[in-house]
């Protein structure tokens, strides 16, 4: 199992979320709960290799684009395709739930 997130930031975060479909978390290095999630985020990707990719942006580094997606908690989810919020997700998610999420996405 490989683990390729794309850490985001204020300066490439559109270049990176434009295109395509993304699982986008908000985490902090002092969160445990998010740092729990990043084995099940490894297995979706690697279970939907080619279709979503994985994007981390630490809130502890980029407040702005925290507030700019309204995260108020962490761990804190998006799902967003082409650029659009599709689906926010506060809290611990687990693998079945979000697996189902992403599958509506790609079936679309």
């Amino acid at each position: 199992m490989k683990n390729d997130f794309v850490t985001v930031h204020y300066m490439n975060w559109q270049r990176h979320l434009n295109r395509g479909l993304w699982l986008v978390d908000f985490w902090a290095e002092w969160c445990t709960a998010c740092i729990a999630q990043d084995k099940i985020y490894t297995e979706i990707a690697n279970m939907f290799e080619g279709k979503i990719k994985v994007a981390k942006i630490n809130v502890s580094d980029n407040r702005i684009l925290a507030d700019r997606f309204g995260v108020r908690n962490i761990p804190f989810l998006l799902i967003m395709k082409d650029g659009k919020v599709i689906t926010q997700m506060p809290g611990i998610q687990s693998k079945e739930y979000l697996i189902s999420q992403i599958k509506k996405q790609i079936d679309e």
